[in-house]
């Protein structure tokens, strides 16, 4: 997609009727990756479309340079195509004004973050992106990007170190509000714990100014956004009439929710379609259980039984009836909602969602990271549950089907799966060295990174252990089929 690009655009197609050189880099953006150009960045082109030119996006990516590199040989345009079954909407965004690459465009990306004209920041870099211990909750002093940051505080690596030299750059008294959009619950209080604790180790007089001076609202986002195929490059260029190499296809559906806590001025993504409210948690919790966890569920079920996509996993007689199950009965019981809000309809609708034909959401990729992700998606409400001698049947097979994912890297046809998750080998190790599978999950549910330190009921861990070996002996099918 050239800079000319709007003007051969197939007509169907919603383009920016505003000028882009008048637009004023207001948000920067840390991690940018397919969601934060399907959601955030939409969310705020309405914004910029609605007449406010305040809020152009400066957008950054803290590792590949491959992003920016393809969106900057664009002019910083690309493509969002909302597809449920046959139906798609295709818009071109023009919000963001600038990409960069922070390991070859460093000065640049601190010169972004220090600006006074610069009065929100917003960051969508994983779980794993903010150097945190999962079993403590607290900064991970061993994580190789924070040593090397510590050491190297003027030139950093890390999402902490690049935000808190940014930071530490800023004039006194330029207001700045920092939006996590990461699935973390109480991700803004969490962010900010994250980051004073680092600037302490550098900086006091830093590490009081995170602490008092900025604001860090939590938030909860939503929306499916698959990683691009070549499947899904190819139907964009089909629907634009030309081809965009950043070009997304993700689902209609999107949410998000913001706690009204901002120091400075703000676009008003509530006109475009965001909810303020004093309150995130209660949204949090739902999403992160309801939908993030049954997503990981379906992941490690469908890779272990060679199920490429979510659908493809919601179709399977055996990975649907589970998901649809362990959503409705054992992860529903466990969350709290807003008054009056209808957990079931939002369980039938997250389903649907689930169900989409139209969107090849890899199981490989929802599988990434599960050492980041198990500790905040399920194991919290398997305590609460355990806590109250309650037993979650399916929660506990997702989990057992995870230690065996782990343990043997292979689907149950014999197929090699790929494991893409740091954390992930020290715990593997646990389990190949067990004698048996009571020593294996002992093992594992000693592993403080992940399972933290306080012991798990000895009736939790035989029940485990049982799964496991249903895995070995009849694979995914038998752990499904059995009651």
């Amino acid at each position: 997609m050239p800079p000319t690009a709007t003007r051969q655009l197939d007509t169907r197609v919603s383009v920016p009727a505003y000028d882009r050189a008048l637009l004023a880099a207001g948000i920067v953006h840390l991690g940018l990756g397919a969601f934060h150009r399907a959601h955030q960045a939409v969310y705020t082109e309405q914004v910029v479309a609605s007449g406010d030119r305040r809020w152009g996006i400066v957008g950054i990516s803290l590792r590949d340079a491959r992003v920016p590199q393809t969106l900057t040989a664009q002019d910083c345009l690309y493509s969002v195509t909302q597809r449920h079954s046959n139906e798609a909407h295709t818009r071109v965004v023009g919000a963001l004004k600038e990409a960069l690459h922070a390991p070859t465009q460093l000065q640049a990306v601190l010169s972004a973050l220090s600006s006074p004209s610069t009065s929100v920041v917003t960051i969508t870099v994983t779980e794993k992106g903010y150097s945190q211990n999962p079993a403590t909750g607290a900064l991970d002093l061993n994580d190789e990007t924070i040593r090397h940051d510590l050491a190297h505080a003027r030139a950093p690596r890390s999402t902490l170190g690049v935000l808190a030299e940014g930071i530490r750059r800023r004039p006194a008294g330029a207001p700045l509000t920092v939006l996590c959009c990461d699935n973390m619950a109480a991700n803004g209080d969490t962010l900010r714990k994250l980051l004073a604790q680092y600037a302490q180790e550098v900086d006091a007089s830093l590490a009081r100014r995170v602490g008092s001076d900025i604001a860090f609202p939590n938030s909860m986002v939503d929306r499916i956004v698959p990683a691009a195929t070549a499947e899904s490059l190819e139907y964009a260029a089909g629907r634009l009439g030309l081809r965009d190499e950043a070009a997304i296809v993700c689902e209609p559906f999107t949410q998000w929710v913001i706690e009204d806590r901002f120091t400075g001025p703000r676009p008003a993504w509530e006109e475009a379609g965001a909810l303020l409210t004093g309150d995130v948690r209660p949204y949090q919790a739902m999403k992160l259980r309801l939908l993030n966890g049954t997503h990981s569920a379906i992941a490690y079920a469908g890779q272990l039984r060679g199920l490429d996509s979510v659908s493809d996993a919601m179709a399977d007689p055996l990975t649907g009836s589970f998901a649809r199950r362990l959503m409705l009965e054992d992860l529903c019981a466990t969350v709290a909602a807003p008054a009056g809000y209808d957990v079931q309809a939002y369980c039938r609708d997250l389903l649907r969602r689930f169900e989409n034909p139209a969107l090849a959401h890899r199981t490989q990729q929802i599988a990434t990271d599960g050492t980041q992700k198990v500790p905040v998606r399920w194991l919290p409400a398997l305590r609460e549950s355990l806590a109250a001698g309650i037993e979650r049947p399916l929660l506990e097979r997702a989990l057992a089907a995870w230690l065996h994912y782990l343990t043997y890297e292979r689907s149950d046809s014999g197929a090699a799966l790929h494991i893409s998750d740091p954390g992930a080998a020290a715990l593997a190790e646990r389990l190949r060295q067990a004698a048996s599978p009571r020593q294996a999950i002992a093992a594992a549910l000693a592993h403080t990174p992940v399972f933290g330190a306080e012991p798990y009921p000895p009736a939790f861990a035989a029940r485990i252990a049982q799964h496991l070996i249903t895995l070995k002996e009849g694979g995914m099918a038998a752990l499904l089929t059995q009651h």
